[in-house]
């Protein structure tokens, strides 16, 4: 089973209640194909870029659901054959991955000689310069 997410425009002459009946019919037909509906958004009516069968308007509906990839042509033809539908568009979406924990490298140690002034101020204990002649 793999993730997938279907966005599909229902005709905008249809009163809310029957676009919450194309919304369940839809899930009904994943779980036909063997799939598990997860998660549905209806975004509600918007403009059309353009006129679909004589339609200038339409509700936007994604869902997220999982089904086997095999099965995802059946669910295409079904919706396809729809005369609520106007377009659909199914998409994989991408594998989760999860973050496995990487330990930092380990770092680095750089040995660098370290110049020592003879006879300075730093080398006496009581800090006092010496003076010379």
């Amino acid at each position: 089973m793999r993730d997938y997410e279907v966005l599909y425009i229902v005709r905008a002459d249809l009163d809310d209640d029957k676009v919450q009946d194309i919304v369940k019919r839809v899930n009904m037909l994943v779980e036909r194909a063997g799939g598990s509906a997860e998660r549905t958004n209806v975004w509600g009516k918007r403009k059309l870029a353009y006129e679909v069968k004589h339609q200038k308007e339409g509700s936007y509906v994604l869902q997220d659901f999982q089904i086997a990839p095999d099965r995802v042509p059946e669910l295409e033809a079904a919706l396809k054959i729809t005369e609520e539908v106007l377009r659909h568009l199914i998409v994989r979406k991408p594998e989760r991955v999860t973050p496995t924990p990487v330990a930092p490298p380990p770092a680095e140690v750089v040995l660098e000689p370290v110049a020592v002034e003879a006879g300075g101020a730093a080398d006496r204990p009581d800090g006092a310069e010496r003076e010379e002649a």
